[in-house]
């Protein structure tokens, strides 16, 4: 069990005694803003896009595939890049909460299927199992916090 402070101590007792004392405040935990993650998730999609274009061969490496496949996947990783860096764009450029959200949303249903189709290559032997499997659950904690903002923004416009 957790002793309280000597400052809570005193000032509950100096309370009790009838003597009006406000109670210390308990920290505030910032919560953090839909439009911060949308701007995160955004920027992330640009670089990951950005970088996937530039060097597309190491980005399907990355999986735990070998370089021979890895050549032969190049295009499938400039696809996706193509696809990240339209969807970060469309985040960040994007004023209005509701289309915002569309956006984000959109973002984080590639992720959930990037997850699944990752984590099959893995189980298929194609990608190794562990770099898969830590990139699958990246994805999927992008789409979960993507899926938050999208709501929260969406519901933000009825305010």
């Amino acid at each position: 069990m957790r002793r309280p402070s000597l400052h809570r101590i005193l000032t509950y007792n100096y309370a009790a005694r009838g003597h009006s004392v406000p109670l210390p405040r308990e920290k505030s935990h910032k919560r953090v803003s839909a439009r911060r993650v949308a701007t995160m998730t955004g920027l992330g999609r640009l670089a990951i896009g950005g970088a996937f274009l530039a060097d597309p061969v190491t980005a399907v490496r990355v999986l735990g595939v070998d370089t021979a496949s890895a050549k032969r996947m190049a295009f499938l990783a400039r696809m996706a890049a193509a696809r990240d860096i339209v969807l970060g764009a469309g985040a960040l450029l994007t004023r209005n909460p509701a289309a915002k959200a569309g956006w984000i949303a959109a973002g984080a249903t590639a992720d959930v299927a990037d997850a699944v189709v990752i984590r099959a290559a893995a189980k298929q032997g194609t990608a190794g199992p562990i770099p898969a499997t830590a990139i699958a659950a990246g994805a999927l904690a992008a789409a979960a916090a993507g899926f938050w903002a999208a709501g929260d923004l969406y519901r933000s416009r009825l305010s």
